[in-house]
């Protein structure tokens, strides 16, 4: 997929010290070993993650690890490095406050734990995307999701008042929105497979629309009440009124 280019352009770019040819590929083949496994289209090693995620956080095998906990809260926009897999961990209350970028990431999980975590936009690409708003009044602004796989969870009270959406680069989409009176905004998924929507009581107030081959909306206990727009190939509406079919 596009994850698998973006990697191997950024590979391209990191190999700049070809003249101590031995030491790279040993440094290759350790690596090998220590990223097979991880959900990318392409493999790519520790060291690849080191020299990409030098100075922005640490990696654990291939992944770079952004950390924003009360010490270093993440003010600035946080932006994953091109090319490896990434996870950003808002723990902190109000952490991540003008959002995440990790859309050249090879794949991405974002972790807004902390009250009011990711106040800005999380866009994010690559091969696979998780978003999980887990804090009180998390994933403030928009969400937007154009990986191959998305899953957009919004748990936390009041979690993800903007807008959510999976865009047509995306195969699937999964939107749960499980917190107390979550997902107050319009949610429109593109993806071109699968979209999967679940609306817990006092969720999902305004239309939800849905489009490609298949898409599945479960509105439970008077959920989704301006109902769901499904243009998808197959149409699945639990609990609610599907108003284009």
């Amino acid at each position: 997929g596009g994850g698998g280019s973006k990697a191997g352009t950024a590979g391209t770019a990191s190999g700049g010290g070809s003249k101590t040819t031995a030491g790279s590929k040993a440094s290759g083949d350790n690596a090998g070993t220590a990223s097979a496994g991880t959900g990318g289209a392409s493999i790519v090693s520790s060291a690849d993650c080191q020299k990409a995620c030098a100075g922005v956080g640490k990696c654990m095998g291939n992944v770079c690890i952004i950390t924003c906990d009360a010490e270093h809260p993440c003010t600035e926009q946080v932006k994953c490095p091109a090319g490896v897999p990434c996870q950003v961990q808002c723990k902190a209350d109000g952490s991540c406050a003008t959002g995440v970028d990790c859309q050249d990431a090879a794949s991405c999980t974002v972790q807004c734990a902390g009250a009011n975590a990711c106040a800005g936009n999380v866009q994010c690409g690559g091969s696979s995307c998780e978003v999980r708003c887990e804090g009180q009044g998390a994933c403030m602004s928009e969400l937007r999701c154009e990986a191959e796989q998305c899953e957009l969870r919004c748990l936390g009270p009041n979690s993800c008042p903007g807008k959510l959406g999976c865009s047509d680069k995306s195969h699937s989409c999964l939107v749960q929105c499980n917190g107390m009176q979550a997902c107050q905004n319009q949610i429109q998924s593109d993806a071109t497979e699968r979209t999967n929507v679940s609306c817990a009581q006092t969720t999902c107030p305004n239309q939800i629309g849905c489009g490609g081959a298949s898409c599945t909306v479960s509105c439970n206990n008077g959920s989704c009440p301006n109902g769901v727009c499904c243009k998808a190939a197959t149409c699945m509406v639990t609990g609610s009124e599907d108003i284009c079919n």
